[in-house]
């Protein structure tokens, strides 16, 4: 009787976004994603060994370790998490990598024939980082932004209220932005012409992210906690209504300083 080989037939997936991810130079791996932790079956260190081998630095997920470089620039950090995406039949691998404000930059999807999860999970993950491009952070330019710097984003000459013209001369990189509650003191770090983000140069993770509405100058935010809320920006300070216990809001200010 002739004996029949079973292949493992597993195709790469990757699926990859506006911004590059060899644009970054520094990676934190998420210690878990869903109901799967990184290190189970040995997918973190097959993840740091790849990202390493593909010039990447390695950086915890915790900042308080981060190189200072990473530190002054949290919007320069990319996140990487393993996600446990198999079906009945098979044994699949993503893995996501996230910028500072959530946006997914590239997802690469591994499949593999093996039952077994431990020996599938690996072979998936493999798989799935076939493609993953090289480290090249010279490229970077938007998101490479410390604390005492600004996106460099050409701007038409803009004649209208003051917040306008402070929003102009961010984009064209004339002074630093920092902004304070009294309280917080935070960057304004812009993502796109119609989106920026506060965030401390202590946390990897914005304080709020802003995305411009229909309506000019009124925001659309999401805060560090998840909650959904609306700004707007007023005699140059960032205005974010912050709901009250009883339902009503009030208004948290921040002033340039």
């Amino acid at each position: 009787m002739k004996k029949i080989l079973q292949l493992s037939f597993i195709i790469p997936f990757a699926a990859v976004y506006g911004q590059n991810i060899s644009n970054y130079e520094y990676v934190s791996v998420a210690s878990k994603t869903g109901n799967l932790e990184s290190g189970k079956y040995g997918l973190s260190g097959i993840l740091n060994s790849k990202l390493k081998a593909a010039k990447y630095e390695i950086i915890s997920e915790s900042n308080e370790s981060w190189p200072d470089a990473a530190k002054n620039n949290p919007c320069g950090v990319l996140k990487a998490e393993i996600e446990d995406t198999s079906t009945f039949l098979k044994n699949k691998i993503q893995v996501n990598f996230k910028d500072c404000s959530g946006k997914t930059v590239a997802s690469f999807e591994g499949k593999s024939n093996i039952k077994e999860y431990e020996p599938g999970f690996k072979d998936a993950l493999n798989v799935a980082l076939r493609n993953l491009p090289a480290s090249n952070p010279e490229k970077l330019a938007v998101t490479n932004v410390t604390p005492k710097q600004n996106v460099a984003i050409a701007a038409e000459p803009v004649k209208s209220t003051s917040s306008q013209t402070q929003i102009s001369n961010v984009k064209t990189g004339s002074k630093a932005q920092t902004f304070s509650n009294g309280t917080l003191n935070l960057n304004r770090i812009y993502i796109s012409e119609n989106q920026f983000i506060l965030v401390s140069p202590n946390n990897s993770t914005p304080y709020a992210i802003f995305k411009e509405s229909t309506k000019k100058e009124v925001y659309r935010i999401q805060l560090q906690d998840g909650t959904q809320t609306l700004g707007y920006l007023e005699d140059g300070n960032i205005i974010i209504e912050v709901a009250n216990n009883d339902g009503s809001f009030k208004k948290e200010i921040f002033t340039q300083k």
